[in-house]
């Protein structure tokens, strides 16, 4: 479920073209994984979503959802102590379910909404609204405030209440090197660390295609429509005969 709009998603399995947009785009990854999620991902009741109405916040989530599908529930990766003295590897995992729950929206008793989408900050003419993936991906994320000279003040409150409302989830992971103690903080950002780990997983995409090409004669097109499973199920069998001979 996407932590601040509710929608819960059905996620269909990726294709050939799919894994083709996330290995051949070169633009921002918010436009990737939104080009993506609309691609894969519909409401729970199968309906399309309106993806670019949606609060920013969702897309990051989305992506963690669509790498949930396609790659599992749990993330891992390594990092390095940062004490020069020490410098060992540490094993980073944590489960995208879990993620998501610690950074689900709560109240901001400061703020009121009105209905609108537009929130009021109490004893105040300020006035904001969670950004949405459209503000996101057009940079406009300066229109979701007004008046727009606020007093840094005013801003600190509207941070306050927007990480209450629509929690980010890019930011730092604590933890520890269990080689020295030392205190870790890496920084994560689910867009940009999910379209990376979908490149890597669909680094075979062009061979794979290659090999069911010479074997089967079918077009580039027609092997891009399979869906993932079926696709190496095919190579699987190709490599299997050819290992027999």
């Amino acid at each position: 479920m996407l932590p601040v709009s509710g929608r819960h998603l059905r996620i269909r399995e990726p294709r050939g073209d799919d894994e083709l947009l996330v290995l051949e785009s070169a633009g921002p990854a918010a436009e990737t994984m939104l080009a993506l999620a609309t691609r894969l991902a519909t409401a729970g009741d199968g309906s399309a979503l309106d993806w670019p109405e949606l609060p920013a916040v969702d897309l990051s989530a989305g992506a963690l959802l669509v790498r949930e599908a396609w790659l599992g529930g749990t993330i891992r990766t390594e990092a390095l102590c940062p004490s020069v003295e020490c410098a060992e590897p540490i094993d980073v995992s944590f489960g995208i379910a879990a993620y998501l729950d610690h950074h689900r929206p709560r109240r901001f008793r400061g703020a009121v909404e009105d209905g609108s989408g537009w929130y009021a900050l109490t004893g105040s003419d300020v006035r904001f609204r969670i950004p949405l993936i459209a503000d996101l991906v057009a940079g406009t994320l300066g229109d979701c405030v007004r008046p727009d000279d606020l007093s840094a003040a005013a801003a600190r409150r509207v941070d306050r209440a927007l990480e209450a409302v629509a929690p980010r989830l890019d930011g730092e992971l604590a933890g520890s090197c269990p080689a020295c103690g030392r205190s870790v903080e890496l920084r994560f950002e689910p867009i940009s660390y999910v379209i990376e780990e979908l490149r890597d997983a669909s680094s075979g995409l062009f061979s794979q295609v290659h090999e069911l090409a010479r074997a089967y004669h079918w077009s580039e097109a027609a092997i891009l429509a399979l869906d993932r499973t079926r696709r190496r199920g095919y190579v699987s069998l190709i490599r299997e005969e050819y290992a027999l001979v």
